[in-house]
Order: C-alpha cells, then sequence, then structure tokens
C-alpha cells in the first residue's frame, strides 16, 4: 500500500493525538491513585464543636445547622486518647482512637466500641466525620449516612484547638 504525504501527515497526526489521550489518562490515572492523607490521634486533639449535619438518605439531604452555641456539645480530645463530651454543667467521658488514618473511633470506659466515622477532612480549623447508619427500608441499594462538619470550640475564654 502506498501512502501520499497527506496521508502520512496525517497518520502521524493521529498516532500524536494518541499518544497525548494515552499521557493524559496516564496522568488522570495516578491522581485519582495519590495517596489520602492519614491521621493520627495527635492530629485531632483539642475542642470541637458541630456547625452542620448532613443527613443523606437515598439521595435525600437534609441539612441541620447548629446555630444556638448553647444548645452545642463541646467535643475536647487529649493527647492520652481521651474524649470528653461537654453540654452546659454535665460531661461525659469516652476513649478515642484514630485507626487506619482514616477513621475515628469512641469506646467506653470499659474499652468496648461504641461508634465509628470515617474522617473525610482535618485540619487545624476543621473536622469532617462520616457516619454509615443502617437503612431504612429492607432490600438492597440503600444508602443511609451522616456527616457531621466541626470547627474549633472555645474552652474557658480560650481556644483549646492547638
Amino acid at each position: 500500500m502506498i501512502m501520499d504525504n497527506g496521508a502520512q501527515r496525517r497518520t502521524k497526526k493521529q498516532q500524536s493525538l494518541c499518544l497525548t489521550a494515552l499521557f493524559c489518562a496516564c496522568t488522570a490515572l495516578l491522581l485519582a491513585c495519590h495517596t489520602k492523607q492519614a491521621y493520627t490521634d495527635k492530629d485531632i486533639v483539642g475542642a470541637w464543636k458541630i456547625d452542620s449535619i448532613f443527613q443523606y438518605t437515598n439521595g435525600f439531604v437534609e441539612r441541620k445547622g447548629v446555630l444556638d452555641p448553647d444548645e452545642n456539645i463541646v467535643y475536647e480530645y487529649d493527647s492520652k486518647g481521651r474524649l470528653i463530651m461537654k453540654k452546659d454543667h454535665q460531661q461525659r467521658n469516652f476513649q478515642f482512637e484514630v485507626v487506619a488514618g482514616d477513621s475515628l473511633i469512641y469506646r467506653d470506659a470499659g474499652g468496648f466500641f461504641l461508634v465509628g466515622y470515617q474522617i473525610l477532612s482535618l485540619s487545624p480549623d476543621k473536622l469532617v466525620l462520616k457516619k454509615k447508619q443502617a437503612p431504612l427500608f429492607p432490600g438492597p441499594n440503600q444508602e443511609v449516612y451522616e456527616i457531621r462538619q466541626f470547627s474549633p470550640a472555645t474552652v474557658a475564654g480560650q481556644s483549646a484547638k492547638k
């Protein structure tokens, strides 16, 4: 098969486009496989309060904002793995642990598992936790979860987040 000069240019252009597309696909794949942030117990130490709660139920989303600071619970995480939940003049004590770099679990005083969350985001000014919940109806293809967004809390007149 004999190709004229124009056909050879079109073939080289097609090869160039294929190589460019392959490069872009490999770059996108590498970015998608980028390792996620691994958190530790030290990263969460400080006092946090809930700003909002998003409830996702099979495609429906409800946002609940916490507007009244008197209604908010303060979650104080210390460097020894203790969590103190405070509201008004009451408090509850728990243990916490960051597991596998992306999950936060609470345990009671006896060390028994209470609840687990996936850490979606954690920075000095924001903590976002996701908790999967049981389906509302029997059957497959249901997704129910809650996302809690926290910000640093003030304890005794000073910010407790370090």
